[in-house]
């Protein structure tokens, strides 16, 4: 990497970082291949994310296999080629994973031009099972070597499936609470809760945990974004919901067709011309 796109991609760093210290909520859409990121960047989105799951579902993973790590750096390599707006790479599970597939993977997506990673406790929604809270924190640590190694400070973001699966000892909110004081002692920049959309758990958790935390909105009908601000969050997410949405849509225009034989699908589709300007 030369000296100017290493500057650039620290400054992103720098961007992200500060973003998520500050009051105010932003929304960070997670995309599954190049042109949807494009899409979503000229939508005005300061930050973009990949999303595992979804990038799982468009090469045919079921919930249960594990994704390939190469699957899922290649995916962000390619849209991080070119694009301006900053990228965090889902990196999914860390349940099955070594160590040193973990560390290769996150100086991988660093390379690439990523500002961010995203590593998860468990994997696909609860589908893998969750690690200890001491594993957990290895996983971290060597997440956080990894970044130091590159010379790339990228933003560690850790989410726990504790409200997914239900741990067997404590309640959600609780595990939740003692992992993510574990993960920010060991080096994470931000927790991520998926799996809880209701303000007055959340804003108990932001009461509690001290560091940034972002969530992840699946399902509707969810609160506004003001809603969640108020109460402390720093970053929402959607997962795979972005994906679901627009194949529901699409399943639905589908549907239209050979009922009812017109063409109505085709009225909000973005030029071709528009469209190749954005993937240039």
């Amino acid at each position: 990497m030369d000296q100017v796109s290493a500057s650039g991609q620290k400054d992103k760093i720098r961007r992200l970082r500060r973003r998520l210290q500050q009051s105010e909520t932003f929304v960070m859409p997670e995309v599954w291949d190049v042109a949807s990121s494009r899409v979503m960047a000229d939508a005005g989105f300061e930050f973009i994310g990949t999303s595992s799951t979804s990038i799982g579902w468009c090469l045919g993973y079921t919930a249960q296999e594990r994704i390939a790590t190469d699957d899922l750096l290649t995916m962000a390599a390619r849209i991080t080629k070119g694009f301006e707006t900053p990228v965090n790479a889902d990196l999914e599970g860390a349940a099955g994973r070594s160590l040193e597939e973990i560390k290769y993977a996150v100086n991988a997506a660093i390379a690439a031009g990523c500002v961010g990673i995203t590593l998860s406790d468990g994997g696909r929604n609860g589908s893998h099972g969750i690690l200890t809270i001491e594993e957990m924190t290895e996983c971290v640590r060597a997440v956080k070597a990894a970044t130091a190694e590159a010379k790339m400070p990228a933003v560690i973001t850790i989410s726990t499936e504790a409200f997914l699966l239900g741990p067997k000892v404590h309640s959600p909110f609780e595990t939740t609470v003692e992992r993510s004081e574990a993960y920010f002692a060991a080096g994470a920049d931000c927790v991520m809760v998926p799996g809880v959309q209701h303000l007055q758990i959340l804003e108990r958790l932001a009461g509690v945990v001290d560091g940034p935390l972002a969530i992840t909105v699946g399902y509707s009908p969810a609160p506004e974004i003001k809603a969640f601000a108020g109460i402390g969050i720093a970053c929402i997410t959607f997962g795979g919901s972005l994906l679901r949405s627009l194949l529901g849509n699409m399943r639905l225009k589908g549907e239209e067709l050979l009922a009812f034989g017109h063409f109505n699908h085709l009225d909000k589709a973005i030029p071709e011309d528009a469209l190749e300007t954005l993937l240039r």
